[in-house]
């Protein structure tokens, strides 16, 4: 009897595994004292917290998608999706609370983020939408970039309270949920080209509501919980 025949025996279906980014112990347990230290935080709590992330975003994205079509037909045009070798990208850095989407800033073709530009963009964008937002705590990953002592010094000379990140756990920050979402949004849009990108992010994020995004916020007790059971593991977000 094969292997397979073996599992079919025991009701085990074959999927797809999902794909989470590598956890050392040490990220575990990094983790697991993250989510202990907030776990008395309500949403009230989470909502003074301004999240903020960078995401690539691609003129043909690579997420997954169905078609209907007759049997036969897998590669007639009308049931396929276009691909590009090294498609037109931009790398876009966006915040949210529970009040909604703050800034959204375009990297320049062909740079990437780093400490002069982030301290750029902070300064010209954090500032203002944590008083907009009237969040007094502001999250960011452990991006290098994020981490750099010309960053660091900004955020403090300008007294700005910063929420101590994990590292490897997109699943604890919703703002990932809200890349997502754009990116389903801007695919459905299929720009052809790099103008028709920028508009149809530009479009997704002026429509983001605001109640989508308390809904993220509302979501944050359970993350740290999921956390906690899985002892710094990974969750289902």
């Amino acid at each position: 009897m094969t292997i397979s025949r073996r599992l079919s025996g025991y009701a085990l279906k074959s999927y797809k595994p999902a794909r989470k980014p590598l956890l050392t112990k040490t990220m575990k347990t990094k983790r697991l004292a993250f989510a202990m230290e907030h776990r008395s935080w309500t949403v009230a709590d989470w909502s003074r917290v301004l999240f903020s992330d960078e995401s690539m975003f691609e003129q043909f994205t690579s997420r997954q998608r169905f078609v209907r079509r007759p049997v036969g037909k897998r590669f007639d045009e009308r049931f396929t999706v276009p691909t590009m070798k090294h498609p037109p990208s931009i790398m876009v850095w966006g915040a949210f609370s529970s009040c909604g989407t703050a800034g959204l800033y375009f990297l320049p073709k062909g740079q990437t983020m780093n400490g002069q530009r982030y301290v750029k963009l902070l300064e010209e964008k954090l500032l203002l939408h944590m008083e907009v937002h009237k969040c007094s705590i502001f999250m960011q990953d452990g991006a290098p970039c994020h981490r750099s002592k010309l960053v660091s010094d900004f955020l403090k000379k300008k007294k700005i309270r910063v929420l101590t990140w994990p590292g490897n756990s997109p699943d604890l920050n919703p703002i990932e949920n809200l890349w997502r979402q754009m990116k389903d949004q801007v695919a459905k849009r299929q720009p052809s080209n790099m103008n028709e990108l920028i508009n149809a992010i530009k479009l997704t994020w002026i429509n983001i509501s605001k109640e989508y995004c308390q809904t993220l916020i509302d979501s944050m007790p359970h993350r740290v919980e999921q956390v906690i059971a899985s002892r710094g593991g990974h969750t289902k977000y």
